[in-house]
């Protein structure tokens, strides 16, 4: 992983600039649930030459608990909870973008 954020919608296009001009992509993924309706066209006005591919995110927060542990293994007493009853201490978005990224490279 080059890069990874969880990143406020007001800080976005800085942010994107910058890992668009330092990595040029070929694509970008963004998820497909409610909020990207309203982001997408921002997202197209701004970066016009960028392929923006939007991937469902059904059961990506499940899958991306599962990452932040598999990344942050549970210490004492929190890795005797069962997995289901694990919540990450800390906010996981960018686990959740790492769980889109497999997806859609299952689906190509």
């Amino acid at each position: 992983m080059l890069f990874r954020a969880i990143v406020p919608v007001e800080q976005l296009r800085p942010v994107l600039e910058e890992c668009l001009a330092r990595y040029t992509p070929q694509r970008c993924l963004i998820g497909a649930g409610t909020g990207s309706k309203r982001l997408l066209p921002r997202l197209h006005a701004w970066f016009p030459e960028v392929h923006w591919l939007p991937v469902p995110e059904r059961e990506t927060t499940l899958r991306a608990r599962e990452l932040y542990f598999q990344h942050h293994p549970p210490r004492g007493w929190r890795r005797l909870l069962p997995k289901g009853m694990r919540i990450p201490p800390e906010p996981y978005d960018d686990y959740a973008a790492l769980a889109l990224i497999y997806r859609a490279a299952k689906t190509e």
